[in-house]
């Protein structure tokens, strides 16, 4: 019992470390304690659900409490300061769509949402000269009545779930739980979880709402399955997505588009949407490489640069029809995804294999959703790859470094890889037909087979029977376990040094060019550089064919510091996809000595913080690259492994290779137009020469929030 006592002690004190994201949303604001009263008031800016779902604001929960479920406007005099009406539009959209969720969990009743009301000490019955004095209204009684049954029901809910993760506590003891995606405000910490994106990443701030008003709860009951129809009807739909299922027409297909518009608008949502049907032109002209950047919203110069996308554009009606995909992602928002589809006028019959929901509402009969558990206490589903199938049957594959939600699209810099179509072989074909240069299918297939979903079969076939001749990258993924034998040089850093000593070719002055690598999170290290850096990481990149004996390569990091932070679109909007914690960082200072900055500015993405993740190595006169990756995979030992006897892996990913040998025919890729070559200039995401911390330059940790 005394054990239980301590370990629900240590539970309730570690709550902000398992407040788990989306599982918190659907559950935990349903068993909601009383909130806290926000300590920034009137003056919070905050437009993340998260908050509003943990703190009280009774100036914003006044203004809107009887008007759920119309349309917001704000009084011409408020009886608060507010400097920016925009923003307090913004905080009541999402706060309407926070309450009326609390009123559909608590039976459709809005009187537990009134705003809280404290009792002035001025104002209570000891110092009231009224009548009132010595007694209490009937209605002031009921209302306290409710108030403590309320409270001792709120109290019964939140002691079972201690008890839980008491329980969970105990059978881990590593102490590290689920998703923790709170808001960057909040004095974040990560017990020693050394993983990406999926500590601090703030909440999407909109939300959408794919379902219509005459939604029925029936609808959800298919929420899980895979059926589809394409003869139901527009006008009977329970969804914006069932209803353009159901359209006959372009007309009526367009029609839908535009509600899907509308809808993002009033969320909130930037709608600046790229015309269906030219993409296919900006992707021929992508060649040999078909590697993108995301377009940020607030950054107009990168609207119009021919490597930037939308994915609507990946969705595009030129590439061909969709009629069905699948997607793996670490974080996704359905709502958000639905109208990407809408808006790029195609069919959003789809898979989804995730780990955390940014939504909560019930999905359309179309969409079949699986979340992936936690493969360990400090691993993670990180992958981020989609797949289209097409009306002629042919597929296509997409890897990125974006979660499926609406800010890692918006205003970050992130990485697009898009394969060429890769049509349906013949039913007369071998198995072993439409094999890319680069094995990438038989890496791709082999990577499906282990997630052992059944769900997955018709995938696998798809690429089993696709012709992936075409593809000129490796597929380079992560998959947790411990690897050894056969399955060594199949996954994480030993399939990366397996490829590069297989086909990188480098010059004799090889080690003068430094190993760069760039991303959005910092695992822990250990003591020293040489206890995994250079021992797992740099050994393995450091490989090439025909090596000889070279001595170790220097390594350089490129990760944003706070002054970086400090000028990014991320900052302004309290917004943060760098979940670095300074309880890591303490452990390891001294890989600030190999630290340089984040800039972007050939690429217009300087204030882009970066979610992408790249490695290479640049030569001696920053002209060219000997090989590239793209992945979803961090700089830490959860993605890319630690090897002692065999490699052991946390977490999912899933990058590319691109190797000049099977792209360009050369030994290197330029990175600078070269008057004598024809071949194009490999898109790098950041600038060159890189620019190395300065004396006053901190790498950037998520408790710069604690302190702005």
């Amino acid at each position: 019992m005394l054990i239980k006592i301590k370990i629900l002690i240590k539970s309730y004190n570690l709550r902000t470390i398992f407040l788990f994201r989306t599982y918190a949303m659907n559950r935990f604001t349903s068993e909601t304690v009383k909130k806290t009263l926000c300590p920034y008031q009137e003056k919070c800016y905050r437009k993340n659900p998260i908050h509003f779902n943990e703190m009280s604001h009774p100036h914003l929960e006044k203004l809107i409490i009887n008007n759920l479920d119309d349309v917001i406007t704000i009084p011409a005099h408020l009886d608060f300061e507010c400097p920016d009406r925009s923003q307090l539009l913004d905080q009541l959209k999402v706060l309407q769509i926070v309450l009326k969720k609390e009123r559909d969990r608590n039976g459709g009743t809005s009187q537990s949402l009134k705003p809280q009301e404290s009792i002035n000490p001025k104002n209570s019955p000891k110092n009231s000269n009224s009548k009132g004095k010595e007694t209490i209204s009937d209605e002031l009684k009921q209302k306290i009545e409710r108030n403590k049954q309320a409270a001792l029901l709120r109290r019964e809910k939140k002691l079972k779930e201690l008890d839980e993760k008491a329980e969970l506590l105990a059978s881990y003891e590593s102490g590290s739980f689920k998703n923790i995606e709170k808001s960057p405000k909040q004095n974040l910490k990560r017990n020693g979880s050394e993983n990406n994106d999926k500590t601090t990443i703030q909440k999407k701030s909109k939300t959408i709402e794919i379902y219509d008003s005459n939604f029925s709860s029936q609808s959800s009951s298919s929420s899980n399955t895979n059926s589809y129809s394409s003869d139901s009807s527009a006008t009977t739909g329970t969804s914006i997505v069932e209803n353009f299922i159901g359209c006959k027409t372009t007309a009526a297909r367009e029609n839908i588009r535009k509600q899907a518009l509308e809808k993002m608008r009033r969320a909130g949502l930037k709608a600046n949407v790229v015309e269906p049907g030219e993409f296919a032109l900006k992707y021929a002209l992508s060649a040999p490489y078909h590697l993108f950047f995301t377009r940020v919203e607030e950054i107009k110069e990168t609207f119009n640069q021919p490597l930037t996308i939308t994915l609507p554009e990946i969705l595009d009606i030129s590439l061909g029809e969709i009629v069905e995909s699948l997607h793996f992602n670490f974080m996704i928002d359905m709502g958000w995804l639905c109208l990407q589809y809408l808006l790029a006028a195609q069919s959003a019959k789809m898979l989804v294999l995730y780990e955390s929901r940014v939504d909560s509402d019930p999905l359309p009969a179309n969409i079949t959703a699986i979340e992936i558990p936690k493969p360990s206490a400090f691993g993670c589903h990180h992958t981020k790859v989609s797949l289209l199938k097409y009306k002629d049957n042919g597929i296509r594959i997409i890897v990125s470094t974006a979660n499926l939600y609406s800010d890692d699209w918006e205003n970050r810099t992130q990485g697009v890889w898009i394969s060429p179509h890769l049509p349906q072989l013949p039913e007369s074909s071998n198995s072993n037909d439409g094999e890319s240069p680069t094995g990438f299918k038989k890496d791709f297939e082999r990577y499906l087979l282990t997630y052992k979903q059944a769900t997955l079969t018709e995938w696998i076939y798809a690429i089993r029977h696709a012709d992936c001749s075409a593809i000129n990258v490796f597929f380079l993924a992560s998959v947790p376990g411990s690897h050894k034998g056969h399955d060594l040089n199949n996954w994480g850093h030993k399939k990366l040094a397996s490829i590069l000593s297989q086909h990188a070719t480098l010059p004799a002055d090889s080690p003068y060019w430094p190993i760069v690598a760039q991303c959005s999170s910092i695992g822990s290290f250990g003591p020293n550089f040489e206890n995994w850096l250079q021992k797992d990481i740099v050994t393995s990149m450091s490989k090439e064919k025909n090596a000889g004996l070279k001595s170790i390569t220097n390594f350089q990091f490129v990760y944003p510091s706070i002054n970086n932070f400090k000028n990014s679109i991320d900052c302004r909007a309290a917004a943060c996809c760098l979940p670095y914690s300074m309880k890591t960082h303490s452990k390891q200072e001294w890989i600030e000595s190999y630290m340089y900055q984040w800039k972007a500015s050939k690429i217009n993405r300087d204030r882009a913080m970066p979610h992408i993740k790249s490695y290479t190595r640049i030569s001696r006169d920053f002209k060219k690259i000997p090989w590239f990756v793209l992945t979803s995979a961090n700089l830490s030992k959860a993605a890319w492994g630690t090897f002692r006897q065999s490699n052991y892996i946390m977490n999912y990913e899933a990058g590319i290779v691109f190797i000049p040998k099977l792209i360009t025919k050369e030994t290197t890729f330029p990175i600078e137009k070269q008057e004598s070559s024809d071949i194009p200039v490999f898109p790098m995401p950041y600038d060159l020469p890189l620019t190395r911390y300065g004396p006053q330059d901190k790498a950037f940790v998520i408790e710069f929030f604690d302190s702005a």
